[in-house]
């Protein structure tokens, strides 16, 4: 809501007395009076507009960019973004209060003991396609005021049972030795397209919960290598489960990355006050996390599906649910969401979130009832909305 204070003082003039008969005294305590009247309503004015300003919680639009009116709080009100962008589908994103776009890149193996990693790469000119295809997405959304996070992934694609990105690790020396190679060149790839587009924020991983761990000199190493290509923030996604809390290396990086899917209660359909009470007991580790390496909490990734378990276990995919008749609750998912803006939101270490997931291309018609993590078209759309706005 954009604020106008006019301010219209009138011109106040006096009509000519003659003064010969008038004591001197009483027309100077007169025009004392006066100005002591003009310069309260000018103070007082003055007070209002201050204060207004203040508590002006908008973001407004103009014309293309995204201007924050009052961003006191410097929180990254940010959201993975699938699908490709343009100057229609970006607006949506605009009108839910985020200003930052995360956008994933991928490269993919096999299984968890895999040296060998895929990712888009070629001769030269399909490179320099690749490359444009990132700039456009980057360009359009800095046209629009938006900051852009690029987090690079490693996808599994026929991992053995129970495993997953988290269980990432070499079965012996040689192929460690090619997969960290395989591995740096797709990270410095991206960093280098980051630096290439002014990209704000860049994550040199995710989830690799043993690796972490176990080799905290690859990654020391792999992060000495990102900054002497890129000159952004960097952070690493680190998951919520037996690894953040472990890591060694948060004091070379700018953020404490948390892929946070915390389990926060035990029942279905739960209320907003229950799932508040859930985070309590996370807060006081991710807290002396955060004064251990002095830096600051994001959690760059957040989410919950539209089922009434969602709570129990946020980062069950449903296609890897155990149990597939799901119960569709979009209140559950609108209840974490705020119960999260009840809770960590306002805690003064906490720099921001990034959601998973929306999409470009969302339809309305096909989205509304969907089981799975967009809240676009939902309870939790309006939520998240609210929950952004700068106050």
């Amino acid at each position: 809501m954009e604020i106008k204070i006019l301010l219209n003082f009138s011109l106040i003039t006096q009509k000519k007395k003659d003064m010969k008969n008038t004591n001197i005294q009483q027309t100077m305590v007169s025009n004392i009076s006066f100005c002591g009247l003009l310069f309260f309503i000018l103070i007082f004015s003055q007070c209002n507009f201050k204060n207004s300003h203040q508590h002006s919680a908008s973001i407004e639009k103009n014309g293309n960019q995204l201007t924050a009116t009052n961003a006191v709080d410097n929180k990254q009100r940010g959201a993975h973004i699938f699908g490709h962008l343009d100057s229609t589908n970006i607006q949506p994103f605009i009108q839910n209060n985020i200003d930052w776009i995360t956008l994933v890149s991928y490269s993919d193996q096999k299984d968890f003991d895999s040296p060998t990693l895929n990712y888009y790469k070629g001769d030269s000119l399909k490179m320099a396609k690749r490359d444009s295809s990132w700039k456009s997405q980057i360009d359009l959304a800095h046209s629009f005021g938006f900051k852009v996070f690029l987090k690079p992934h490693v996808w599994i694609y026929d991992p053995s049972d129970g495993k997953w990105r988290s269980d990432v690790f070499p079965t012996n020396e040689s192929n460690w030795n090619l997969w960290q190679k395989n591995y740096r060149e797709f990270i410095l790839l991206y960093a280098k397209i980051a630096e290439q587009n002014d990209v704000e924020l860049f994550c040199i991983g995710a989830e690799f919960s043993r690796l972490t761990i176990e080799k905290p000199d690859f990654w020391r190493s792999l992060i000495k290598d990102v900054k002497s290509i890129y000159s952004g923030k960097i952070t690493y996604a680190a998951n919520w489960y037996d690894e953040f809390e472990n890591i060694t290396f948060w004091q070379e990086l700018d953020y404490i990355g948390i892929q946070a899917y915390f389990p926060l209660v035990k029942n279905e359909y739960p209320t907003v006050e229950q799932i508040s009470i859930g985070w309590e007991k996370h807060l006081d580790v991710i807290e002396n996390i955060h004064k251990k390496f002095n830096r600051k909490i994001l959690f760059t990734e957040i989410g919950y599906k539209s089922t009434a378990d969602s709570a129990i276990e946020p980062w069950q995919w449903i296609e890897n649910s155990a149990i597939q008749n799901k119960k569709f609750s979009p209140e559950t998912q609108a209840n974490c969401y705020q119960a999260f803006f009840n809770t960590v939101w306002k805690k003064a270490w906490f720099a921001g979130i990034h959601i998973w997931q929306m999409r470009s291309d969302y339809k309305a018609e096909i989205g509304k009832n969907n089981l799975n993590f967009t809240p676009q078209g939902k309870q939790a759309e309006i939520i998240i909305a609210r929950g952004f706005q700068k106050k």
